[in-house]
């Protein structure tokens, strides 16, 4: 089993119909199409234009999202509140400019301001991808920060193959 399918399994346990998810990273908008089939509303986030295009084709029969571009670590700056799940699918776009990635610092700010605005008993769901230049430096400073700040990872997942991705499943208690 994959990361995504893995994630997209436990997901359907976390949430409701009734949940607002916020996607972190559009990327191609599977995770986004995901969730606004199984959640009540769906922000989602890019910093690429074409991430939030391919994501808004992809979404064009619902109505129960918006979609934003720009860094995640901006979330504070959006209206956006009760939130049942966050999710980080962190790296690059596929089969697009792998030199637009995630990076390390903007991805640990915006770690920290989700958590703060994660309803109690909510979830961040976060994969880290390892192969992709600065992908280990992104998993080890968050790994870092989550284990020193006792952080619940109720779930982790990684195949069993060199530089696979890793998955935590976080509950904020």
């Amino acid at each position: 089993m994959n990361n995504n399918t893995f994630i997209h399994k436990y997901i359907k346990s976390l949430i409701s119909k009734d949940d607002i998810c916020v996607d972190m990273t559009a990327g191609n908008g599977n995770d986004t199409l995901f969730l606004v089939k199984h959640s009540k509303y769906v922000y989602a986030f890019d910093i690429s234009k074409k991430a939030i295009d391919n994501t808004n084709e992809k979404l064009k029969d619902f109505d129960n999202y918006k979609l934003i571009n720009d860094s995640h670590e901006n979330i504070d700056r959006y209206d956006i509140k009760d939130i049942r799940l966050f999710i980080f699918n962190l790296g690059y776009l596929p089969y697009s400019d792998e030199d637009t990635i995630t990076k390390k610092d903007t991805t640990l700010s915006a770690f920290k301001k989700a958590y703060e605005l994660l309803l109690p008993d909510g979830y961040i769901i976060i994969t880290f991808y390892l192969g992709h230049p600065g992908g280990k430096d992104e998993y080890y400073l968050l790994d870092d920060y989550i284990k020193k700040n006792r952080i619940h990872i109720i779930e982790s997942y990684r195949q069993n193959k060199f530089d696979s991705p890793v998955t935590y499943i976080i509950k904020k208690i």
